[in-house]
Order: C-alpha cells, then structure tokens, then sequence
C-alpha cells in the first residue's frame, strides 16, 4: 500500500502495518489550544497570587480543559496491523481490538472534526485517526477510512454525533456559573493586585495630620487616638470640637473590591454627610470626590458644624469641626480651616 503524504496515514517498517496519526493542520490548531491552555494556567496561577480564588479556580479549569482536548490530537494515533488495531488515545491510554471482534464503524462528528469510532461486542472506541476538520474536504481522511473499512471488512456508516443537546446545555451552564462568579460574587479586576488599580495599603495616623493646625489652634490637651487592625484610625480633640477618621476599605472574598467599598460607604454617607444630603455641596480639589455641609445645632447653643466626607482611592475620610465663632467672618474662617484639613488628610493617603 502507498503511504498517503502529509496525511492520516504514515508507513512504518514493518510490512502490512500502517500508523494513522491526525493531520498536521489539526495538530498546529491542537498546539495553539494548548498554548492558549497554558497561558490560562499563568492567569490562573496569578489569580491566587492576588487571592482571586474563585476566578482562579474557573481559570485554572478552563486552563486544564483546553490542554486536555488536545490530548487526543497531539498523541493520539492507530496503529494498523495484519491481527487488529491498536487505539492510542494519548500517551498512555492504549485499546487493541482485533478485525474480527470488530461489528461496527462509524463516523462520528464533533462540533468542528470527525472522526471514526470502532464498536465491539466488549468496548465503543472513537479512533484517535483518522480524523478531519469538518466542512472541508480531506483526501488523505477518505483513503484512510477505505483502508480502516477492507482490513475491517466493515462498511463505514454514519454513528451518532458526539455533540448532543445535553452537551451544548451543559457547557452553557458551566459558561454560566463562571459569568455570575465572575461578575457579581467575586470580579477578578476588582483586587488591589489588578494591573492598573490605585489603592492604599494603609491609612496615615489622624492625630499627626491634625497636630500642627491643633498646636496653631492652642490646644494643649491630649488627643484621643484611635488605631486598629482592621484599617481605622482616628483623632479627636474635644476643647477644639475636632475630629477626624481614617477607614481603609480591603477586598475579602465575597464582598466587592476596596475602592467600590469606599465609594459605597461615600454615597451612604455614615458617619459623615452624604452627597445627596440637604445643603451638601462638592468639594473639588479633595481627593477622588468630597462633599461639605455646614449646619446649625437647634439646641441653645446654636453651634455651627462642619461636616466633611472625602474619598480617595479605598479610603474614606470624614472631618467634623464646630468651631466658636467671634465676628461676621468667623464662618467663612472656620469653613476655610475645615477644607484646608481635609486637603491634608486626603494628600497624606498614598495610593500604590
């Protein structure tokens, strides 16, 4: 028999016997997939780094599901003797089947390839060659199959396809679940490791950012200063009536990323003034987004207060400061003091 060139079918030494391997266009395709396979493993691999477990695992998946696939068109092939066929499905996975136990070939059609199963009375193999792209014809794939069918003595009929609804709805499923882990319960782009994203790694401490404007103020008491583990810090001065707080917002799994934390926490406003509060206005110039409200205590007192929320990054910042008011002017001063130490407070938190 003639060797078929560049095709299914490959002579080898021995007489009568003959190896089928895939096409060489298949196996470049087979190639690429696995590259594209690695390079989802990288992804994967760089996913955990930044703690993106549940991405990591789905990408790590579709990583691994890809080199499979491949698995079958880069080692696979049949080995044709005078007694049988041996199927090497990969490197490993190995099935002889002799002529005569054989009842049955079949072409079965993937999704982009078709191939041949053989069908005994013991097993059902899909032959690791021949093998075709579909929607093109292949020549070398004909003269293999009529070589496979005379040794055989078995007519080559049309078997079931190996992609069923069951298969299409499954796949959709899983692309799915990996669209809602991805999108709502735990987006990748929104850790702090992602390329490109700005956020802090810690808050500067309150106290030393209003120590110089307390010192100027003639306050000699002693600050209450509050520091913990989970990203807060705050000062206040109670004999000047002024606070301010430091919140860093971090990604946990389940939750959303730090900065959309903090802007969250931004727009609720809790403790300090929300942006949708009456009398609020912006405040540019004051990290990524601020707002001031200046308002009137209804008690005796009639103490004016002024409220500042500031974002930067995934940090939320809020200023209170009541002044004591002597003169006309003192207002304009007061609201003047407050914008200067959220300006400071804002360009202390530093963004990595």
């Amino acid at each position: 028999m003639e060797s078929l060139p560049d095709g299914p079918v490959l002579p080898v030494s021995e007489p009568g016997e003959v190896v089928l391997r895939p096409p060489r266009m298949l196996r470049c395709l087979a190639y690429a997939q696995a590259t594209v396979g690695v390079l989802l493993l990288l992804a994967a691999a760089f996913a955990f780094w930044i703690q993106a477990l549940a991405p990591a695992l789905c990408i790590a998946f579709m990583g691994l599901a890809a080199i499979g696939a491949t698995l079958t068109i880069l080692f696979g092939k049949v080995k044709l003797g005078p007694d049988g066929l041996h199927n090497n499905k990969d490197s490993v996975n190995q099935v002889y089947m002799a002529w005569e136990g054989i009842t049955k070939l079949e072409k079965r059609r993937r999704l982009w390839t078709e191939g041949i199963g053989a069908v005994s009375p013991a097993t059902s193999v899909t032959l690791g060659a021949p093998i075709r792209l579909r929607f093109r014809r292949d020549r070398d794939f004909e003269a293999a199959v009529a070589d496979l069918s005379s040794r055989a003595g078995r007519e080559v009929t049309r078997g079931r396809p190996l992609l069923t609804w069951r298969y299409v709805v499954a796949h959709i499923a899983i692309l799915a679940t990996w669209t809602v882990l991805f999108v709502t319960f735990d987006p990748i782009w929104h850790h702090h490791a992602w390329p490109g994203r700005m956020e802090a790694s810690a808050v500067p401490d309150a106290c030393r950012v209003l120590a110089p404007a307390a010192k100027q103020m003639a306050s000699t008491e002693k600050p209450l200063s509050v520091r913990d583990v989970s990203g807060r810090s705050m000062c206040r001065y109670d004999t000047i009536s002024l606070h301010l707080e430091y919140q860093l917002h971090k990604y946990a799994l389940s939750q959303d990323g730090g900065i959309e934390q903090a802007e969250r926490k931004f727009r609720e406003g809790s403790p300090g003034p929300a942006p949708g509060d009456k009398d609020a206005r912006p405040l540019p110039g004051v990290g990524d987004e601020a707002t001031l409200v200046t308002s009137t205590h209804r008690d005796p007192s009639r103490a004016t207060q002024i409220q500042i929320s500031a974002r930067k990054g995934n940090v939320t910042i809020w200023l209170t400061y009541t002044p004591r008011l002597e003169g006309e002017d003192a207002t304009g001063k007061a609201v003047a003091l407050a914008e200067r130490l959220a300006r400071t407070a804002a360009d202390r938190v530093v963004l990595d």
